[in-house]
């Protein structure tokens, strides 16, 4: 059972990175790692990690696919660079 997960979360996450941006294959990878992370320790199972890594992944993708940078004015009127949704 364990040999599938590990089989079907590979191959979901190279389905997820194909055709992808640099920063969105960064973003997928990362939210893939901290989803099965979150997933397997909140789960103690396999199966909690799985879900876990792919919904992070999807979250990491969209995330990067729907942000760009752009300047932003705090509330003293102070401009710095941060992350905007499209």
């Amino acid at each position: 059972m364990k040999r599938i997960a590990v089989i079907a979360m590979a191959g979901l996450l190279a389905f997820s990175v194909a055709g992808c941006t640099t920063r969105e294959t960064n973003a997928t990878l990362i939210g893939g790692g901290v989803g099965a992370v979150a997933g397997g320790l909140a789960t103690k199972s396999v199966g909690g990690a799985a879900v876990g890594g792919a919904l992070g992944a999807g979250t990491g993708f969209l995330l990067a696919r729907n942000t760009h940078r752009c300047r932003k004015t705090n509330i003293f009127g102070q401009r710095y660079n941060g992350w905007c949704l499209n």
